[in-house]
This record gives C-alpha cells, sequence and structure tokens, in this order.
C-alpha cells in the first residue's frame, strides 16, 4: 500500500476545508437569486466594470428602508466585500464571484440575520448602488473622467422621478455625488479603480456562512481553493 505524502498542514486544511463542506460554510446561492450585472454603459466602463469602491449614505431611497451608511469594494479578483456601518455594530458580507456567488458573513448572529443582510444587500443596497450608476450615466455621458473639478448639477427624468444629479471629479477615475428627488436622497464617494484582493493570509476566524455556521479556523486562500474545487 503508498503511503500519504501529504505534509501535516495539508492534511490539516483538507480537514478543515471538509468541515467546510459539512457546515455548509461555504453553500452558494442559486445563480437564479443572485445580483446580476446591470446592462449599463458609460463611457469607458460597462457595468460592475465601472465600480471600485464607493461609500455611500442614503438617507432616503423611495419605499425601501435602507437610510444609513454603506460601504462597497469591488476587487480585481472579482470579488466583492460589502459593508453597513451605520448600525450599532457593523456588518460585513464578502461575496467570492460575481460569476458564481457564494456570501460569507461577519457581525451576525446566525443564519436569519445572514440571510437578512445577504437579500438587503442583493435586492435593496444593490439596487441603490446601480441607480446611482445609471443616474450619473444620464445626467454626464461625457464619463467620469471629464467630470468638472467643482460642483456641477444636471436634472434627469427617469420616467418614475425626476432627479437633481450633481458631481465633481476628485482624481481621474474618482468622484463625490449626490442624486435627489422628493422621495430619494444618495450621496457618497465613488472610485472606479478596482481594489486589489484581501491576502490570502487573511484570517476567516469568526465569519459565518449562509447558514449561521461559523467558519474554522482558515485562511481567506484556504477559502479560495476550496472554491476553485
Amino acid at each position: 500500500m503508498a503511503s500519504s505524502t501529504a505534509s501535516p498542514r495539508n492534511r490539516s486544511a483538507s480537514a478543515l476545508l471538509g468541515t467546510l463542506v459539512a457546515f455548509g460554510c461555504v453553500a452558494a446561492v442559486p445563480v437564479s437569486a443572485a445580483a446580476q450585472p446591470p446592462q449599463i454603459t458609460w463611457k469607458g466602463c460597462t457595468d460592475w466594470g465601472c465600480i471600485g469602491q464607493v461609500k455611500m449614505n442614503v438617507t432616503k431611497a423611495g419605499d425601501y428602508d435602507i437610510a444609513g451608511t454603506y460601504n462597497f469594494s469591488f476587487f480585481s479578483n472579482d470579488e466583492v466585500a460589502f459593508e453597513e456601518l451605520s448600525g450599532l455594530r457593523p456588518r460585513k458580507l464578502l461575496l467570492l464571484s460575481l460569476r458564481e456567488p457564494r456570501y460569507l458573513f461577519l457581525g451576525v448572529s446566525g443564519a436569519e440575520e445572514a440571510e437578512a443582510l445577504r437579500a438587503r444587500y442583493q435586492t435593496q443596497l444593490s439596487g441603490a448602488l446601480v441607480l446611482v450608476l445609471v443616474l450619473m450615466a444620464k445626467g454626464f455621458p461625457e464619463g467620469a473622467s471629464a467630470l468638472p473639478v467643482s460642483w456641477d448639477t444636471r436634472p434627469v427624468d427617469m420616467g418614475w422621478a425626476r432627479f437633481s444629479v450633481s458631481a465633481k471629479r476628485t482624481a481621474r477615475d474618482a468622484f463625490e455625488f449626490r442624486a435627489e428627488a422628493p422621495d430619494h436622497r444618495l450621496d457618497g464617494e465613488w472610485s472606479m479603480t478596482k481594489l486589489p484582493p484581501w491576502p490570502d493570509s487573511q484570517s476567516m476566524a469568526g465569519w459565518r456562512a449562509a447558514n449561521g455556521a461559523t467558519i474554522p479556523s482558515i485562511t481567506l486562500g484556504e477559502v479560495r481553493q476550496f472554491r476553485r474545487r
């Protein structure tokens, strides 16, 4: 019988990744339920390619109860981090791939809260992000690099609401924005440059899966390795 040549470290990683499977720690959301890229073209970019990092303040957003401050980080490896900053405790989710969505959560107490955060991100706050992108593309079709360095305000008629959209460029591919309508007010800072991914060495201790199970004390690199299998 051939002897195993796996190192103790590899055997340990395999055991931990097996635990991920057993507890559903990297469970995927059905593709049909996953956030799909909006079909938006702005001069120089398309869809999620227009987004690097966005800090967004929502004062009001129609019928959605999503007032607060949020941070969206789009990484160069197709991962997305979302952070809810205005609650009693910060809550985060990490989307491991836009193409095959798998979510991990930090700051949630269990499966019910994880699902509520996922739904809030996917069905409401991503929609607010897309709305700002659409408004910018309609109001400033020349593209982000052509935005003025001082505030400029333009009207945008969405059919269902008339917006006043203001923006000013803060760098070649970054700007501040403000979008207002009778039932909407959103403002913030937007950078179009994708961020470098979190390092493989980052600990995932304390994060949870969609089913509420706590992630074993492994690294993000090990989670990524498992996802590719």
